[in-house]
């Protein structure tokens, strides 16, 4: 994906079972990197700044994919469990 303000904006999160992530904080989390997107777009922005952005993103991405991962993992071992209570 190429790192736009519009592109962010179309960005939508999954919420798993279990509120695998606070939606408040992504958002609060979007809002801050559309504005040093768009601040980008304009001619303003500090490219230090939007680099470690983009790192952050990126971190948090993989961050999020191992955790639901582990999560998913985590609730096959569950399930049969459960079943053997009914």
């Amino acid at each position: 994906m190429r790192l736009t303000s519009e592109a962010l904006r179309k960005v939508r999160f999954t919420v798993r079972k279990g509120n695998a992530y606070d939606a408040a904080e992504v958002d609060a989390f979007m809002d801050e990197l559309i504005a040093a997107v768009e601040a980008q777009e304009a001619g303003g922005a500090d490219p230090d700044r939007m680099a470690r952005l983009e790192a952050v993103c990126e971190i948090r991405a993989e961050m999020t994919e191992r955790i639901m991962r582990e999560l998913l993992d985590a609730e096959k071992q569950i399930a049969p469990l459960m079943d053997r209570e009914a």
